[in-house]
């Protein structure tokens, strides 16, 4: 799919904050400045007294009112590994909306953490330029056998072999179960316990560091939406109701979305700051009328950041292509895209349409498995080109919020061609965008995130047999690796990510260095990428059948750097070696051949 992920410039303004956030250190929640001290804040205005209860301890330690809206509290009655909550007027218990654990789950007590106890060993690391990003998306809970945090770090080898330098992990944040991962109320400070919590997250980022790749945490599917009624201490955020006084309701719920608006900014440098994370990815919030000043707030406190530490961060808003308005890396809304295609839409067209006659202006996050992908790629190239030239975009063939959806029976004809899927990631990988590969896809053991309410088999690549298909909540198949052809896929995969960091053409992502030639009826594409004097053509054919194809008149010599269809891939024939301008071959069916001008 093509998911629109904008990067926010470090060149924004910030408008002036009622509530400034500390870049140098988390506030909100119970921090530890010292061992034997630990601060305590609380965000209720409405309360009229608020206590801290520790579990085992008989006593409720009163927190006090500053005036401003914050309940604080310093005391060195409670440790790290303590659990607790906050009771508000000595009848409601709530637990932390800045806890940074929930042991029990989201409707327990939280649990203290200390942050500053882990001990780094990464002061030599320098996060990449996004452009050279070839990211790997994965889901903790089905990503290893054990679902853990700890077991990730002991495929960093197969991933650095695969080539990749840039590491998505999901979920971060707890939730009741796998059926209520979007739930709105995440506890979006705190790391799922079972996963390992917040120290094994940090001992993950310390050895992905080492071994060359940064991090980027999904940190809450709705981390950015204003939270709803609850039991768990969100609703300290709330607005307040109209009150008899309209002007002091005005004014208290200003109060309260600069208090809210805060407690995210906080986030977001604590993912940054305790957790040395790379990027933090958050999803666009259209309905929210100043989403664009708070990613700008966000951004500006980042480069504060930035300044103190030396390190570059990240800060990713993926959107939908059909959502309304768009967002700039500035936050301004740049264009508006018409949705053409619904996922049932595209559902059946995966399924039954088979003349690749359906045309869209949008790309939804779908499989890209079918004949329609040329016509759609097309269109993409030109949206970019045309509206924001200096956002990059995030392509990845398929991701956790549709990976699963589609149930194919065993005797399904419309299972994926080893070709296509090659194809696919061989395009995906040459795009003037950055790569995203979900988990297991490098060896064709795709396998759908935990969250995913499926359970029937989704569509594994043809090649194996029925181990391939995978249910829901089963863990990669890693033993398919060393069988044939799945290695030998593995081993496609890394020849696409080593040809990628080889040609500046292709990590340079410059969108006035790219030129499409798509030939609709053929359902064939010449993609020609150029930076300096380093030329790359990429000619691709989506059809089923065997398409010529005429190199453009550019005075240059080609020599191919990889081709799909070649036997050492399990392909049917390779194409020629050596072209020059305006030769004319036949390219085999779903395949693509590279090529770098000499």
């Amino acid at each position: 799919m093509f998911g629109n992920f904008w990067l926010l410039s470090p060149n924004l303004l910030m408008k002036p904050m009622i509530n400034h956030p500390d870049i140098t250190r988390r506030t909100l929640g119970i921090t530890f400045p010292t061992e034997q001290q630990a601060n305590v804040v609380l965000w209720a205005p409405q309360a009229k007294q608020v206590a801290l209860a520790i579990h085992d301890q008989p006593v409720h330690l009163p927190l006090t009112n500053d005036n401003s809206g914050y309940w604080n509290l310093e005391t060195d009655l409670i440790k790290p590994g303590d659990t607790y909550t906050f009771v508000l007027d000595d009848e409601k218990e709530c637990a932390d909306p800045a806890s940074l654990a929930q042991p029990e789950g989201v409707y327990g007590p939280s649990q203290a953490v200390d942050t500053g106890k882990f001990y780094w060993e990464d002061s030599c690391w320098i996060n990449p330029p996004l452009d050279e990003y070839i990211i790997y998306e994965l889901d903790i809970h089905t990503f290893t056998p054990e679902g853990t945090l700890q077991a990730i770090s002991s495929k960093l080898g197969h991933l650095k072999k695969l080539g990749i330098n840039a590491l998505v992990i999901r979920p971060v944040a707890p939730f009741p179960d796998s059926k209520e991962q979007h739930y709105k109320e995440s506890f979006i400070y705190a790391v799922q316990s079972c996963y390992g919590g917040a120290t094994q997250l940090q001992y993950l980022i310390n050895a992905c560091h080492y071994e060359g790749i940064a991090v980027i945490l999904d940190i809450a599917p709705n981390s950015i939406d204003q939270p709803t009624t609850s039991n768990r201490g969100f609703d300290t955020y709330l607005p307040r109701k109209q009150a008899a006084n309209p002007t002091k309701t005005l004014q208290q719920n200003e109060r309260q979305r600069e208090a809210y608006r805060r407690y995210l900014i906080e986030n977001a440098l604590m993912w940054f700051r305790d957790f040395h994370a790379d990027g933090i990815r958050l999803n666009a919030d259209p309905s929210r009328s100043d989403f664009g000043n708070l990613l700008q707030e966000i951004r500006e406190h980042t480069n504060q950041l930035t300044t103190r530490t030396g390190r570059q961060y990240y800060l990713l808003v993926e959107q939908d292509l059909t959502e309304i308005p768009m967002y700039s890396p500035t936050g301004l809304e740049v264009g508006a895209v018409p949705s053409a295609m619904t996922d049932d839409d595209c559902k059946s067209y995966y399924l039954t349409d088979k003349n690749g006659g359906h045309q869209t202006k949008t790309y939804r996050e779908d499989y890209v498995y079918n004949a329609q992908f040329s016509s759609i790629l097309q269109e993409l190239f030109d949206r970019q080109t045309k509206t924001v030239p200096d956002a990059p975009l995030l392509v990845v063939s398929q991701n956790y919020k549709q990976t699963g959806n589609y149930a194919v029976s065993e005797e399904d004809e419309q299972v994926i061609s080893l070709e296509l899927l090659k194809l696919t990631a061989g395009s995906i990988m040459m795009s003037p965008y950055i790569p995203t590969l979900f988990m297991g896809e490098e060896w064709g053991a795709t396998n759908p995130f935990a969250e995913s309410l499926q359970t029937s088999p989704v569509p594994a690549v043809h090649v194996t047999d029925k181990a391939a298909l995978l249910t829901h909540d089963k863990p990669l198949a890693w033993e398919l690796l060393d069988q044939v052809p799945n290695k030998t896929l593995y081993q496609y995969y890394q020849a696409l990510t080593a040809l990628r960091r080889s040609q500046p053409a292709l990590y340079h992502l410059n969108p006035k260095q790219v030129e499409i030639n798509h030939r609709k009826d053929q359902q064939t594409m010449i993609l020609h990428r150029w930076c300096r004097d380093n030329h790359v053509l990429c000619l691709m054919n989506f059809s089923r059948e065997d398409q010529p194809i005429t190199l453009p008149s550019l005075g240059k010599n080609w020599q191919k750097l990889l081709d799909s269809a070649d036997p050492i891939w399990d392909g049917p024939g390779a194409s020629l070696d050596f072209l020059s301008d305006e030769d004319t071959l036949i390219l085999e069916p779903e395949s693509i051949v590279v090529y770098k001008a000499v």
